[in-house]
């Protein structure tokens, strides 16, 4: 799997944020490979082919590689985001940082990269009605600063693609969860808190609404592949499980791994919430199959670290 990769230099942007942690740790597995790992925040690891460039993506310069060392990247995962509910409010900063830094990264690479990865999302496309499947196919239309910007930034990287002749993928992550997601006030990670604290959850409305979600080990997996595939495919794909389930069930079953004996509370005051379900045959067809996490398994995984950072 990782033989592209191999004795290549690779760029992780948002090097120590959720996802690009846990992509970090499998592409130090690579072999041969120098990993450059730029984030605002230094990263604690420390290693031979490991090189670490502390810089906020909307200040790249060629100058910043340069004094990094940095004389070519082969691979790049752009992985940086503003995103509003760890950062600011969903406001315009968050959009102007996202599609700056994308811009300022493809302005200052050392090198025409072999491949560029970018981090999108699936709020990018318009809300549907129920019961029907989003596939890559579906209509656009971003709600929000965060979705829009997301929609800009697979544009740049598109048109500087065809203009430098280099492949790209625009991943569309769906509702990735797992260890590590704490900093998000997400229902999974805020559904967790409250149970080690001894506190019911709160789900708004009957719990009824649909949600995709995926587990982070299986997000990089299928990042990776992504890299490696030759052809690329041609358009973004959803990084998505295929499958959804009912945030009641989500949240029942974190209260039977936690063993909370209390009972959830259900706001049915508030709105419960539109369904969403995503088609994931482009994602198997283009980056092969594999056993992905089951949802249990993955909560288990995600309420254990959680026990373990309370500790």
């Amino acid at each position: 799997m990782f033989k592209p990769l191999e004795g290549k230099t690779l760029l992780v942007t948002g090097a120590t944020g959720f996802i690009g942690s846990h992509l970090v740790e499998r592409l130090r597995r690579v072999p041969g490979s120098r990993l450059i790992l730029l984030s605002r925040h230094p990263s604690n690891l420390s290693a031979e082919r490991i090189a670490q460039v502390t810089c906020d993506c909307q200040k790249l310069t060629s100058a910043v590689w340069q004094e990094s060392g940095v004389s070519e990247i082969d691979y790049v995962f752009h992985l940086a985001a503003e995103i509003p509910k760890i950062s600011t409010q969903d406001s315009s900063t968050v959009y102007h940082s996202n599609v700056k830094g994308t811009v300022a990264l493809l302005e200052s690479l050392p090198s025409v990269p072999e491949k560029f990865l970018l981090a999108s999302t699936l709020d990018v496309y318009a809300h549907i009605g129920h019961g029907q499947v989003l596939s890559e196919e579906s209509p656009l239309r971003p709600h929000g600063h965060y979705s829009a910007s997301k929609a800009q930034c697979e544009t740049l990287v598109a048109e500087t693609a065809v203009a430098q002749g280099f492949p790209y993928v625009a991943m569309r992550y769906g509702h990735i969860y797992g260890p590590g997601e704490q900093a998000y006030r997400k229902l999974i990670p805020e559904t967790i808190r409250r149970l080690l604290s001894g506190k019911p959850p709160v789900v708004h409305g009957d719990g009824s609404a649909e949600r995709d979600y995926l587990f982070v080990g299986d997000a990089v997996e299928a990042t990776i592949r992504a890299a490696c595939v030759d052809p690329v495919p041609a358009g973004p794909l959803n990084i998505v499980r295929g499958e959804s389930c009912t945030i009641r069930d989500v949240v029942e079953t974190l209260v039977q791994i936690t063993a909370f004996a209390g009972s959830v509370q259900y706001l049915t005051d508030r709105p419960t919430g539109h369904s969403l379900r995503f088609d994931n045959s482009k994602m198997r067809k283009s980056l092969g199959e594999w056993p992905l996490v089951p949802l249990v398994e993955g909560l288990r995984r995600e309420v254990a670290d959680a026990q373990t950072q309370r500790e």
